[in-house]
């Protein structure tokens, strides 16, 4: 490759990029479905012509050596041949899967010949036909089921495997191969596949009659067994050695969160690998995949014992959401850590994770605050009235709750108080200062308290509407039951104190009519309340002490704060309002 050819300016762009065209024979399999891969682009971040030249070079050698990773055949390894069975088995039931979940129902064919009707007029042929198509398409497809099963086991008895001839090619090609027709590799293949189109069929027959319960009888079609490489240097094991060293403040779950992530990856490089296989491929190859992976699959029952790929394949059935770039960038960063860990001590010679990142817009808002209309939805909904009781919180009745489930969202749209921050309030953390009341956001006390930074605890004023509802009467009837302000809280299963009530508001929230998903959930509180402050005319570095943005002091960390600086984040606190709440 000429680097003089290869560094190139794009227009309206001052620095310099390496290009190099994709090889004909490549340009599919790195691309897309129906959208081949014909350039390769990498900004060199330099506006240097010398200095860009200097930098492709190494970026060039990479893409050379990927292009003939990617020539380079495969031997058909038992491991091989048995994932390349099940996945087809597992194609075909996914395939069988989709079909059923597409066909009209009674109802659904009752509204499309009344369309046609509309459409083409009363007995017309042209519309009875398409109707018909419709109708029979089940029939359709289970006689050619049948017949291509009744095919398929007359020539497994003869040895035969022209019927197959073109899924093992697709197979050949896909796992990059090296296996030509004739010889007892190919063969081998074929029969394999052959083998587990016919479980897959039976599978299909034995819905016919409304069994789904069925699994494949032949041996030879079934899950991969792992085998385990030598002992000492697989990735969890390094991982593990990697978090008992513990460097910096890092807590226990954000470790258990990212060996999470690592196990993932490791899922997918064959599992209990060695780490040889965190290369750049394989995790440039992961990142690729993460953009199919579907949000909370680890927790999803759904997914429950399916292994990387396997859950990817099977949400394109189930269909949940897909993560997003800065989820992608997290997984990601579980990796980061780990890699410079790596490469300090000698177990891999390169920066794996240089350049993995994703790009992501930071002046893009993914959460957002509720809208007014949200906003009068929620408080003036039967909670925060009176509603007809408990796990019926959502219809008006005459009962009226004033606890954690009522006081929770009022201080969060008057604060702008983190969920978490809330539920962990000790009694002791709502007090007078100074003449004024506050609640003292902090990890002092009992209880494992947390908070996101050291720069969040921090002292903010009791908003006017909190004493008007009756809050302060709440304070002093909740000292009779202990130090917690919210004592019917208890951390879940991973440890948040969070846990539950994320979970209550956002069914709530969604049953009285309000969307809770990624634009808009509990968090969205806190993007109302920095509004409400801008609206007030007061600039974000001003109201970022009262949200807990700013560094770390002595005034959050011991709620000591001087009588004007706090008269100052009492006018702040009182400037939030909203329109249309009572």
């Amino acid at each position: 490759m000429s680097v003089s050819t290869n560094v190139v300016r794009r227009p309206g762009s001052r620095n310099y990029y390496v290009r190099v065209a994709v090889p004909r024979d490549l340009q599919v399999r790195m691309g897309k479905p129906g959208k081949p891969r014909k350039e390769l682009w990498k900004s060199l971040n330099t506006s240097d012509a010398r200095e860009a030249r200097r930098l492709s070079r190494p970026v060039l050698d990479e893409w050379e050596n990927m292009f003939a990773e990617l020539r380079r055949p495969k031997q058909l390894t038992e491991a091989e041949l048995q994932d390349a069975i099940w996945r087809r088995y597992l194609e075909l039931i996914t395939t069988d899967e989709k079909f059923r979940q597409s066909l009209p129902t009674n109802d659904d064919l009752d509204a499309i010949w009344k369309y046609l009707e509309d459409e083409f007029g009363e007995q017309s042929i042209s519309a009875y036909r398409i109707y018909e198509e419709l109708r029979d398409r089940f029939d359709n497809n289970q006689r050619e089921r049948a017949a291509r099963l009744a095919q398929m086991k007359a020539d497994a008895a003869r040895g035969e495997t022209k019927l197959i001839a073109d899924v093992v090619e697709q197979v050949i090609e896909a796992r990059r191969l090296g296996i030509d027709p004739g010889t007892p590799e190919y063969r081998k293949l074929a029969h394999g596949l052959q083998r587990a189109e016919l479980e897959g069929l039976a599978r299909t027959v034995e819905r016919d009659q409304g069994d789904f319960s069925g699994a494949p009888k032949d041996k030879v079609v079934q899950q991969p067994t792992v085998f385990d490489p030598p002992k000492g240097e697989q990735i969890l094991e390094l991982f593990d050695r990697y978090a008992r060293e513990k460097p910096g403040r890092v807590s226990a779950d954000t470790w258990q969160s990212n060996r999470k992530v690592v196990a993932l990856f490791d899922d997918f490089v064959g599992g209990k690998a060695h780490i040889s296989t965190f290369n750049r491929k394989n995790v440039r190859e992961w990142k690729d995949k993460l953009f199919e992976w579907p949000v909370k699959a680890i927790e999803a029952r759904e997914f429950r014992g399916l292994s990387f790929r396997d859950v990817i394949e099977r949400n394109k059935v189930v269909g949940k959401p897909v993560i997003q770039h800065k989820t992608i960038n997290r997984y990601l960063a579980a990796l980061g850590g780990f890699c410079s860990w790596l490469l300090a001590n000698d177990y891999v010679r390169e920066d794996v994770m240089l350049g993995m990142y994703l790009e992501v817009d930071r002046k893009k808002k993914t959460v957002l605050p509720y809208t007014e209309t949200q906003l009068k939805t929620i408080f003036g909904s039967p909670l925060f009235h009176r509603c007809a009781g408990e796990k019926l919180e959502h219809q008006a009745g005459d009962v009226e709750i004033r606890d954690w489930r009522y006081w929770i969202p009022l201080i969060a749209i008057y604060s702008g108080a983190r969920l978490g921050e809330i539920c962990q309030l000790m009694v002791a953390d709502v007090r007078q200062l100074h003449g004024v009341w506050i609640f003292h956001i902090t990890e002092e006390g009992a209880g494992g308290k947390s908070t996101k930074t050291e720069g969040s605890m921090r002292v903010v004023p009791i908003h006017s509407k909190l004493i008007e509802l009756g809050f302060l009467k709440f304070h002093a009837r909740m000292k009779a039951f202990g130090d917690r302000l919210f004592p019917e809280i208890k951390a879940d299963a991973r440890g948040y104190i969070s846990g539950k009530p994320s979970t209550f508001f956002n069914d709530y929230f969604r049953t009285i009519g309000v969307k809770s998903d990624r634009s808009n959930n509990f968090h969205s509180f806190r993007h109302n309340v920095a509004d409400a402050f801008r609206a007030a005319g007061y600039l974000d570095e001003q109201h970022a002490v009262l949200l807990g943005h700013t560094k770390a002091s002595t005034t959050g960390r011991y709620g000591v704060l001087p009588e004007g600086p706090l008269r100052d984040r009492v006018a702040m606190i009182e400037a939030v309002s909203f329109a249309g709440l009572d």
